[in-house]
């Protein structure tokens, strides 16, 4: 094992999506309004309209978007962190337009539409549904205090995890 950091768990923040919202989004903006440095995203329940994930595509070598339409259940689970490549600048990088030093999810997603269901990385452009006034679509996300977790880029162009501990 390269890298190995012991922390504990501190805050968890638990936030309802409304209709329409951007998951990915949503998630970035829990992680940037609480200034976790490192985080799991313990669980995603709720149902969304638009579903859009990286996965490996049959016949390719390398991973594809895959974009559906609802309505479709879902699940998640995953890490938080930061992005820490300087060398890139300000522009997004990457199919998940990573921006130097604004939020890094890293998250797995199961969706169940009614033809199939499939797992993939979760992407921009993943939209809440509900038919009730208030949603019920939950996330819950737990601070990892005593670490640090940064996406870096590698001098190849490859993308890591970087763990540091943080003093508490």
């Amino acid at each position: 094992m390269d890298c190995e950091v012991v922390g504990r768990t501190g805050r968890v923040i638990v936030a309802r999506l409304e209709k329409d919202e951007d998951l990915l989004l949503a998630l970035r903006e829990v992680v940037k309004r609480s200034g976790m440095k490192s985080g799991v995203v313990l669980s995603i329940t709720g149902a969304l309209m638009h579903a859009v994930v990286q996965k490996f595509v049959s016949g390719q070598s390398a991973i594809g978007v895959v974009e559906l339409e609802g309505p479709m259940e879902v699940s998640g689970h995953g890490i938080v962190g930061w992005v820490s490549s300087p060398e890139r600048g300000k522009e997004p990088f990457g199919v998940g337009r990573y921006i130097d030093g604004e939020p890094y999810v890293h998250v797995h997603v199961t969706i169940t539409t009614p033809a199939q269901t499939l797992c993939g990385h979760l992407m921009e452009g993943c939209t809440v549904r509900s038919h009730h006034a208030i949603s019920h679509f939950t996330i819950v996300v737990a601070e990892i205090e005593g670490a640090a977790l940064n996406m870096r880029s590698d001098p190849h162009g490859g993308l890591y995890h970087e763990l540091k501990r943080v003093p508490q």
